[in-house]
């Protein structure tokens, strides 16, 4: 049935749409680095681009910062739930059409980044001078999550002490976690504090459009986009036999993931060391 909810979220969406500013062409060739808090937050937070950047050419590299190994720390050994994270993300970045040699891990602890904030940002600079990238993708500075939080600032402290001109385009994920992309109240236990909070934070949606000031069309390979998520396996399918295994698709029932499979993709761009 559609709801009031379902109906606020389209105008907003709509509203996104005629304001924020579309990819240029040049920006689909720009070699780029990928950096993900999580194994599955790159395809979710810029897929459709990545896709597009690989195909047309661009070199784009992934920077995968923890390891995942607390998604269901209580239904599967660390160990064996790290290993079989790391073999999901570089099927995923197969999939968005790069290779393995495209792939990082800095296999920090899940759930710790606030830990190690000076060894991300040592390791996001390496590979900044390393491989000069004209452009890099970090998730949003709202996103909600300690993680998240963590990996925005250590990247933009990287980005300073890079010192070079790149242009930075930062993705939410878990900022849209809040009505109206999400029902108020959540589907699983304790995550409407998190709706609650980050819709008090956004407004309901109403500071998107002063947020967020770039827009790019991915429809045409919202296909890909897809079967990368899909390759997480471990986040989007219920093992068997494992009633108490959540997916991302149980989230709001599947509006969640619903929202971030949408045709654009939506950015904070800005250029630093300019």
């Amino acid at each position: 049935m559609w709801t009031f909810r379902r109906t606020f979220s389209t105008m907003l969406d709509n509203q996104l749409r005629l304001r924020l500013r579309p990819f240029e062409i040049g920006d689909w060739s720009a070699s780029a680095v990928i950096v993900a808090p999580h194994p599955d937050d790159e395809t979710l937070g810029c897929g459709g681009v990545a896709a597009k950047k690989i195909a047309s050419g661009a070199q784009v590299r992934f920077v995968f910062v923890t390891d995942g190994a607390a998604s269901h720390r209580h239904l599967m050994h660390p160990e064996t739930l790290r290993a079989t994270r790391e073999a999901e993300a570089i099927e995923a970045v197969r999939r968005l059409g790069a290779s393995s040699e495209s792939v990082t891990f800095l296999r920090l602890p899940d759930g710790a980044a606030n830990h190690h904030l000076h060894e991300i940002t040592d390791a996001v600079v390496s590979r900044l001078n390393s491989w000069r990238p004209q452009c890099v993708f970090v998730n949003h500075a709202k996103d909600p999550t300690s993680d998240h939080v963590a990996v925005n600032a250590a990247v933009r402290a990287a980005l300073r002490a890079y010192g070079r001109p790149v242009t930075v385009f930062e993705y939410p994920v878990w900022y849209w976690y809040h009505w109206p992309w999400t029902s108020l109240w959540g589907d699983l236990p304790n995550m409407w504090r998190v709706t609650l909070r980050q819709t008090i934070k956004t407004a309901a949606g109403l500071r998107a459009p002063f947020t967020l000031n770039s827009l790019a069309y991915v429809g045409d390979v919202i296909g890909v986009k897809r079967e990368a998520l899909a390759a997480h396996a471990s986040q989007m399918q219920r093992l068997e036999n494992q009633d108490e295994w959540r997916t991302l698709s149980d989230l709001s029932g599947g509006d969640f993931v619903g929202r971030l499979l949408a045709d654009y993709e939506m950015f904070t761009r800005y250029e630093i060391n300019i």
